[in-house]
């Protein structure tokens, strides 16, 4: 049997806005900021008759795209792409576009806006200052000292941060994982929490707790949990999310909505949860 060589390619371009990525199978993807205005891609992969990579260049852009060739609906798509890594560098201010059915992605040391749909992906960001939008069906996401607006959004999968600056409008939710903020100071924008099932808790690390605190749950199999008194209290009704039968759309439940000021009532920050854990911690 011939030896599996691993084989490298790389491009260098200068002057483009937009960088947008499209990958699938267990391609990893790194991506690193820097001031030198020009973006460098390295491509390290075994080559195989049935996977390929395509490098475009537009005026303002660079396309990069994995490709199946003559694709096998028997063979799972996470078995393609299984050597392959993008290592990529770009200039500040640029925006990332991402997309596909899966990607493995670490993010460092960027300025600028990352924007990802995918049907299934892992991220780590870290130091990363700018607008982060991340929807996807299964999310494992981890964010560390980063700055601005995010905007995460998955139905299974958990979101971590920690030393996380929200100076921009912001939400995190998922619909069975934990959502963990852990905070480097107070919110300076509306923060928006939410895990259906499990924990979602915002933790102020010390931090000056200041602005209008909204938690809701589900009455009947909810919890919430504040370290300080709530000013007012409510039930009201809302949709129910546990779907047993097709009987069950359009049917309410009575959900708990609690509530206090402190200090100024800017930002809101809201943690709501269904029948998990909506949490505030100092």
């Amino acid at each position: 049997m011939p030896s599996k060589e691993l084989k490298e390619e790389a491009w260098k371009f200068t002057n483009k806005d937009t960088l947008s990525i499209e990958t699938m199978g267990k391609t990893k993807v790194f991506i690193t900021g820097s001031n030198s205005g020009e973006i460098e891609i390295k491509l390290r992969y075994i080559a195989k008759p049935d996977e390929k990579f395509e490098v475009k260049e537009t005026q303002r852009a660079i396309y990069l795209k994995a490709n199946i060739l003559n694709y096998d609906p028997h063979k799972p798509t996470q078995t393609y792409f299984e050597e392959s890594t993008l290592i990529i560098t770009v200039p500040h201010g640029m925006y990332i576009r991402c997309n596909g059915s899966s990607g493995e992605f670490k993010v460092t040391g960027f300025i600028g806006v990352l924007k990802a749909v995918y049907g299934q992906g892992r991220f780590s960001i870290n130091n990363v200052e700018g607008s982060i939008n991340l929807q996807l069906a299964m999310l494992e996401a981890k964010i560390q000292h980063s700055k601005g607006s995010f905007n995460l959004s998955s139905g299974i999968g958990s979101i971590r941060t920690k030393d996380l600056t929200v100076n921009g409008k912001s939400s995190f939710s998922t619909g069975m994982g934990i959502v963990k903020i852990s905070l480097a100071r107070e919110p300076e924008s509306e923060l928006y929490i939410n895990s259906s099932f499990n924990k979602a808790q915002v933790r102020f690390n010390g931090h000056p707790v200041t602005g209008y605190f909204e938690f809701i749950a589900m009455a009947d199999g909810g919890r919430i949990t504040s370290p300080f008194k709530f000013d007012k209290e409510e039930t009201f009704l809302d949709d129910i999310k546990n779907y047993n039968t097709s009987a069950d759309f359009g049917k309410k439940d009575d959900y708990y909505r609690k509530s206090f000021i402190r200090g100024d009532s800017i930002p809101k920050i809201t943690i709501k949860t269904v029948t998990g854990t909506a949490q505030l911690t100092r």
